[in-house]
């Protein structure tokens, strides 16, 4: 879960359980823009995870 920093005059209130938050729509684009952004180099490099760790014990063994 990604964390995100929101300012404070968005702020409407709070509690002990939850915070309500009025965002502009633009705020939601761009943090949902973002968070796209993330999810999709996560992906990347799960689908290079393999190759990534061929290549990191070929770099050990050269270095041993």
């Amino acid at each position: 879960m990604p964390l995100v920093t929101i300012p404070k005059r968005y702020l409407v209130s709070e509690d002990e359980e939850s915070i309500v938050l009025d965002l502009p729509e633009s705020v939601l684009v761009s943090l949902q823009r973002d968070y796209g952004k993330v999810k999709k180099a996560k992906g990347i490099l799960q689908h290079q995870k393999e190759a990534m760790l061929a290549h990191l014990d070929a770099v050990r063994g050269e270095w041993e």
